[in-house]
């Protein structure tokens, strides 16, 4: 009784530490935005343990552990079958590292690869035998498959490092430097052609010399350059998963028995590192029976779950760095699996072990929500989806999973709420649609009703009285402006000027010549009315990000910081006033450095006066009337652009081909300045750490 008490308490305080250690991991832990955007989260799994350095009898004597594993395969019932490559052995152990079977003692040269089927065959890829070897579910040689004999395959070579056998017993084999994808033969080793080859990624140069190229020289050239597959795994329902560690999209593919890649449109590659910037490259997949996908990046030591749709969960994970081994740390990880029960299993070649995780409840929570999810089951998901938001309030999935419910419910306020927080933009406009369309139904006839005694209102006080009622309205408000300008005259002596020239902006936009020749040469504007549409400018466009649709802005007002609104908003004003003037002055252009000042600020009125009406205006759209909203910006813009040419034309007094020669001639200037820029700043900032670390040298204190 006392040795179970105390095991009971070891436990626990072992559970305790790793909890703690958990909790502490040097290395950052991410999940994704449903746009793929990694943010911060909890460790998802907590290391358990390395087994496979020593192993143990079953009786509990200790033996030889690994030696530079290279891949190993989960069974349904828990048994991991591990190819131990420095030992030419195939190892069947679980998660206590008991040593059940050495298969293929005396046989295997350098197993590397490790398949076991439904009915218990275990199938080895034993590159040194350039060789499928076969065994019998008990551990007997059942058979070797050599290099088919096809005079499809010419001169290959014959190096299998990774082996697959899908439900109707077709074998894919992983060839070692191979540009055709997988090696596609039937059970009596017979070629049945290659499978899953990845495109030719061509290069800009590569393709001008296509424009030299024969056929045949494209062709080969084509195969020298393809990249080979990485990793394979056939999933339990019959899709076949590759990824390449090289390719910087299309990492992850999905095929089915006829070769058509489910993933084609599906970008697998993501950030895992948001502190380094570095991006995935898988090197190794394992696809549980729900389609749950894990990855391995050999290259940063992450490990990255994916959902059925490739869409990115979850990653953490350290490459490690020295010699010390860490719990939890990787060295050289090959190959990735998981039981049934969740506990995710890294093979790692240099520990000579496998790392034991075991998922958090908020993991467990997360992957059984997302299959429900995907199901269709969303009423299903919902207890777990409020659990995840307890532990993490900014779960993008969580949200969309709540959306998707309230949706459902025909509570599409909610659902816009949800969808909002899972910035997912597509379903918060067809939330929105459909609470429009309520709305619209639920209010029009109380709107016409209103509409129609207005107008009858109207038309009797026209016929009655011969008052019209609108007219009288504009009037009203026109006498209150003029009340409120004659006060400010009377309390600001000289205001009446200011005021004059600021109300003479606008009429630019319809009279764009005039209104410059007026501004520039009559006196009816000035620097500081100028400078007064100038801030309202910058005060317009920060309201336009605020009060845009989520639907056409995901970002919003958090989209801008200090640094993109001087180079959105302030940096491209002061280039093209300060190179329009430069420019001028060397062609001989007419305009002053005052006029130029005014007359652009003049040409900034379409989005000055615009744009928050559109910004307004797109709270009523939705995704599918995108293309008004989208019509209408492009719209403005072009009409900035206009008044743009006809400003340098007119300031300037050039004519119509010389306007267009001055405006790329400005624009180069603007660029050449942004480039000396960057330059010099560069150069102080590489001057200044060259002088920093000189002095710390001189002063010893490095």
């Amino acid at each position: 009784m006392k040795k179970i008490v105390f095991a009971l308490a070891a436990l626990l305080i072992l559970t305790c530490c790793l909890q703690a250690v958990a909790d502490e991991l040097p290395y950052r832990s991410y999940s994704y935005t449903t746009e793929g955007r990694p943010f911060y989260m909890q460790s998802p799994y907590l290391p358990e343990s390395i087994i496979g350095q020593s192993l143990y009898g079953e009786n509990g004597e200790m033996l030889a552990g690994f030696s530079a594993p290279s891949d190993m395969f989960v069974t349904a019932d828990g048994y991991i079958y591990v190819a131990d490559r420095n030992n030419c052995r195939i190892v069947r152990t679980d998660l206590n590292g008991v040593l059940y079977d050495e298969i293929g003692n005396g046989i295997l040269k350098v197993p590397e690869g490790v398949c076991v089927t439904d009915d218990g065959e275990i199938y080895v890829a034993d590159s040194g035998l350039a060789q499928i070897v076969i065994f019998t579910a008990d551990g007997q040689l059942k058979k070797t498959l050599s290099a088919p004999v096809d005079v499809r395959l010419g001169n290959i070579m014959f190096t299998p490092t990774k082996v697959q056998v899908d439900n109707r017993g077709f074998i894919y084999v992983l060839l070692k430097g191979s540009t055709e994808g997988l090696m596609l033969m039937n059970d009596d080793g017979e070629f049945r052609g290659y499978f899953g080859r990845n495109a030719t990624q061509i290069s800009l140069i590569e393709r001008i010399k296509w424009l030299f190229y024969t056929q045949e020289q494209i062709e080969t050239n084509m195969n020298s350059v393809a990249s080979s597959v990485s990793g394979m795994c056939v999933s339990r329902n019959g899709y076949i998963y590759t990824c390449t560690s090289t390719l910087s999209s299309l990492q992850i593919k999905k095929f089915n028995a006829g070769g058509d890649n489910r993933f084609a449109t599906v970008n697998t590659q993501v950030s895992v590192n948001r502190r380094t910037g570095a991006m995935s490259a898988v090197s190794s997949i394992y696809v549980d029976e729900d389609g749950m996908i894990f990855a391995l990046d050999n290259t940063n030591g992450r490990v990255i779950i994916y959902d059925a749709n490739g869409d990115p969960l979850l990653t953490f994970g350290e490459k490690l760095t020295g010699n010390e081994q860490k719990i939890g740390f990787f060295s050289d990880p090959v190959a990735i699996s998981a039981l049934d029960d969740g506990t995710l299993l890294i093979l790692d070649k240099s520990y000579n072990g496998i790392h034991v995780f075991s998922p958090t409840t908020l993991t467990r929570e997360i992957i059984s929500s997302i299959n429900l999810y995907n199901d269709g089951s969303y009423l299903l998901a919902e207890d777990g989806w409020q659990d995840i938001l307890k532990a993490n309030a900014n779960y993008f999935w969580a949200n969309l999973g709540l959306g998707k419910i309230a949706y459902a419910n025909k509570d599409y306020v909610s659902a816009m709420k949800y969808m909002r927080l899972a910035e997912n933009q597509e379903y918060y406009s067809d939330a929105m649609w459909k609470y429009r369309a309520d709305t619209v139904q639920k209010y029009v006839g109380t709107a016409v009703l209103i509409l129609a005694c207005l107008f009858v209102v109207t038309l009797l006080l026209r016929k009655i009285f011969g008052i019209r009622l609108f007219g009288l309205i504009f009037r009203g408000i026109g006498k209150a402006f003029q009340f409120i300008f004659d006060c400010i005259y009377r309390l600001i002596p000289g205001s009446r000027s200011f005021i004059t020239h600021v109300a003479h902006a606008p009429r630019v936009m319809l009279h764009p010549i005039d209104s410059y020749y007026e501004a520039t040469r009559m006196g009816k504007a000035s620097l500081p009315s100028a400078l007064f549409w100038y801030v309202v400018f910058l005060v317009v466009m920060v309201a336009e990000r605020a009060l845009t649709n989520f639907v056409f802005d995901a970002d919003g007002i958090r989209g801008i910081s200090g640094a993109s609104f001087m180079l959105l908003y302030v940096m491209p004003v002061i280039l093209w006033i300060s190179s329009s003037y430069l420019v001028g002055a060397i062609t001989k252009g007419q305009g002053t450095f005052k006029g130029i000042i005014i007359s652009s600020v003049y040409a900034l009125m379409p989005l000055t006066l615009l744009i928050v009406p559109l910004a307004l205006i797109s709270n009523v759209l939705t995704l599918a009337e995108g293309s008004i909203y989208t019509i209408a910006h492009v719209f403005i813009y072009l009409w900035m652009v206009f008044l743009l040419f006809l400003q340098v034309k007119e300031i300037h007094g050039y004519e119509f081909g010389e306007t267009i020669k001055n405006i790329l001639w400005i624009l180069f200037v603007a660029a050449m300045t942004v480039i000396g820029i960057i330059a010099i700043v560069g150069i102080v900032i590489q001057g200044y750490n060259f002088l920093n670390e000189f002095f710390k040298e001189l002063l010893g204190y490095v």
